[in-house]
């Protein structure tokens, strides 16, 4: 009995100390969570969590990350037992969710194979695994095979390319595609990251412009679309925050 009541505890304990690691917060946590640690680790949680529904979303992350590991080597073991197209790219996929990029850029161009030597959509895979990875210039040399592709005209990845043109000294070609993806009312996620090349350029002004468009937008937007996009929303209002402060 004594063993179920301590292994639960042990588990709060570890997860408190290491978010308290993570964060660099105060010593006095550490002396707490480990001297008194059921008062310890939900004063700690209160402290630090104060809502159910970050101390929800804590518990979940942890549910995630051992989930994603253990579908990670599910995965793993089908491809040695058949390392067919398809297991391979469910593979790649995983390795993109748990930021194993190297391995994913490896398994995506083994894939790269005769009829899916072309196909788009392995790609696109391929290229948002080599921006993941650093290599800018493989991003471009991609890019330019996808360039007459309708699909990837709009698509998330063409904002890999254009930061893969910045990062490698291109410039003017980066805000070139940035502008082709400034479209009203659709390509929010494209327009967010258009202003934030524009701040590293010291363009606040034009930044702030987009960024006010999009926020008419979104208030234009129905409750349900608007709760969709809140992540968006949020991160659009971080930004002209951050730019008011840089005028005042």
């Amino acid at each position: 009995m004594m063993l179920g009541y301590y292994t639960p505890v042990l588990i709060l304990q570890a997860l408190c100390l290491y978010h308290a690691y993570k964060n660099n917060n105060q010593q006095k946590w550490y002396w707490l969570i480990l001297f008194f640690p059921v008062f310890g680790c939900l004063i700690y949680l209160y402290e630090n969590f104060y809502s159910k529904r970050l101390i929800s979303n804590l518990s979940e992350g942890v549910k995630a990350l051992g989930n994603s590991n253990h579908r990670v080597e599910q995965l793993e073991r089908q491809v040695k037992f058949n390392d067919s197209y398809t297991n391979k790219v469910n593979l790649a996929d995983a390795y993109m969710r748990v930021q194993r990029y190297e391995d994913a850029v490896n398994l995506y161009e083994k894939c790269l194979e005769g009829f899916m030597a072309e196909d788009p959509v392995l790609l696109m895979k391929l290229l948002s695994a080599y921006y993941q990875n650093g290599n800018y210039k493989k991003v471009i040399f991609i890019g330019e095979k996808l360039s007459s592709n309708k699909t990837f005209k709009n698509a998330e990845e063409r904002i890999a390319l254009a930061w893969s043109y910045f990062f490698d000294n291109q410039q003017s070609v980066a805000i070139d595609i940035f502008k082709d993806l400034d479209k009203s009312y659709t390509n929010f996620r494209h327009r967010i990251e258009y202003s934030k090349l524009l701040i590293k350029l010291d363009q606040h002004e034009s930044a702030e412009t987009i960024l006010q468009v999009l926020m008419e937008e979104f208030d234009h937007m129905k409750p349900l679309e608007r709760k969709v996009n809140k992540p968006l929303v949020s991160e659009t209002k971080k930004l002209l925050r951050e730019l008011d402060k840089v005028k005042s």
